[in-house]
This record gives C-alpha cells, structure tokens and sequence, in this order.
C-alpha cells in the first residue's frame, strides 16, 4: 500500500507547495478537492472547511485539470479521484461538471455521497435506500459510466452509509468498476465501526480507497440525569480510538491495496505539519507489515 494525501487537509499551501511536500514526504497520491469558496471566508484565515490557498474550483478542475494533473506527474504523484461535497440528489448539471472535471484531470473516480436522512426522528429506510440505489442507478448509467469515472461513496458520520453494512446495502447492486467506497477510518471512529475482519469481508471488493487518520470519543456534557454525551475529536493516528495498525494489516490480509490517503484534522496545527505527522505514522505501520511505501 502506498500513502497519498486528500488537499482539503492542506488549506495554507498552494498547488506547488502542496506538490513538493508530498514530494519531501513519500507520498505518492493526490486526491483533488474542487470546492467553491463562500464569500463570507475569503478574508478570513486558511481553514480546512473554509479559506483555501489553492482556490481549486469545479470548473477550474473541468477547465484546468489536465494541466495540473501534468504538475503531479512531472513530480513523480499521481491523482486518485476528486472529493468534492456531492450528493447523489444533485441535479445532473452539477454532477456532470464534477465527472468532467476528474475526466479532465483523468483522477478516475468522484466522491458522491447518498440521499440524506432525516436524523430527528425514525424514518422509512427501505423507501430511502431504494431512493438511493435508484439514484446512483441513473448516474451510473447516463452521466459517470460514459466518463469512465467511478463513483465513490464515503463512509462518512451523519450519511447512510456510515458503518460497512449500510454502505454494502447500497454498492452491492452495482459493479465495483461503477461505484466504490471511501473506507474511512477516522469517520469509523466516530460512528459506524465494525470488527475490522468484519468490515474489510463485507466490503472488501468495493474498497477504492481508505481514508487514513486519527478521531477520539470525548465526553462533550453530562445531562440532567447524569448520563454523558459525547463528541468527535480529531487527533494524531497514534492517539485514535481504532488501532490503526490492526485495520491496515486486516486490509493488507484481505489481498487488497488500497491508496492509504492521509486525512489528519489534529487542531492548532498547519497542513504540513499535519501531514508530516501522519506520513511519519503510516510509514511506520507499513514498515511493520513489511509493506514499506515507495
């Protein structure tokens, strides 16, 4: 397995920069974030989920992709998908500038996450997850397959594909040629984790990527009753609540080799710094596995 790095992590570096820190690092795949910046956030500072050096827009990527693509491969880097903020219920003009953007910049594959749901009160999940595989149905077959883009679903907290066995409801009607998952761990952390063995067996042929990074539970209050809630907290590979080592080696077990892209949110700290911490960590792991990165 080889490391690479998804940019929504690296906000205070710009396409060069960002460039020949994963050059400095080992890191050999790019996953690009097209992204319109708010007006309200252009003054502010560089932020993950707001201000960004690199103003990497839709049609920029549609527009320039091939150029930068060129950027990374003239620096040894290669592109693996594009992750934008996309829902499977977007208009078809949308979605389509956004496949046209990876094509342009041959990444291969767009993140498009699943219907929402409705998260205040129980709901009817059969309707939606026929909503959704319906949904991907009409985007497979009329917009991302005549591209020769995948889509990839993340098993991110707050979707209905958070644990591995939402996500296989949906991706098990399709080719894994056609839609895949981002297996992300930091997001496991949070909601929807599995036994590890269990995880990588029921998705293992739908594994595209895995999402690679640190979150920790921590107590956010205590109610009235005395009953605590608790919250997220992102945080550095070694200090996360999964043991990373364990599901990399599970993944590397299952005769699967997905790009392992680097995706550390660790607060009060820059993007190289980040990174720097994570690449250290992975590249440890795969030492141990006998797995060294290139």
């Amino acid at each position: 397995m080889d490391m690479g790095v998804t940019a929504v992590m690296l906000p205070d570096l710009d396409f060069e920069e960002q460039i020949a820190l994963c050059v400095e690092l080992g890191v050999k795949y790019y996953q690009y974030r097209p992204r319109i910046i708010a007006d309200d956030q252009r003054d502010k500072p560089w932020s993950c989920w707001g201000n960004h050096k690199f103003d990497l827009t839709p049609e920029r990527l549609a527009r320039e992709g091939a150029a930068l693509t060129r950027q990374l491969r003239d620096a040894g880097l290669e592109p693996w998908g594009t992750v934008p903020s996309l829902a499977v219920t977007a208009p078809d003009d949308e979605i389509r500038l956004h496949l046209e953007g990876a094509a342009a910049a041959e990444a291969k594959a767009v993140r498009c996450g699943p219907p929402a749901y409705d998260k205040e009160k129980p709901f009817d999940y059969p309707a939606l997850l026929d909503e959704a595989v319906d949904r991907f149905s009409h985007v497979v077959e009329t917009l991302s397959k005549p591209l020769g883009i995948k889509l990839i679903m993340e098993t991110h907290c707050g979707l209905m594909v958070t644990s591995p066995g939402l996500a296989w409801n949906v991706c098990r009607r399709f080719d894994p040629a056609d839609v895949g998952v981002i297996f992300d761990l930091p997001n496991f952390a949070r909601e929807g984790e599995v036994n590890p063995v269990l995880a990588v067996s029921v998705l293992r042929d739908y594994i595209d990527c895995c999402h690679t990074g640190g979150n920790r539970r921590i107590i956010q209050d205590v109610d009235a009753l005395g009953c605590k809630r608790l919250a997220g907290q992102m945080c550095r590979v070694e200090e996360s609540d999964l043991h990373l080592p364990t599901w990399i080696a599970t993944l590397a077990a299952a005769g699967i080799d997905p790009p392992l892209i680097i995706e550390d949110f660790t607060p009060n700290m820059s993007g190289a710094d980040r990174l720097r911490q994570s690449a250290t960590a992975v590249r440890r792991i795969l030492d141990g596995l006998g797995g060294k990165p290139e």
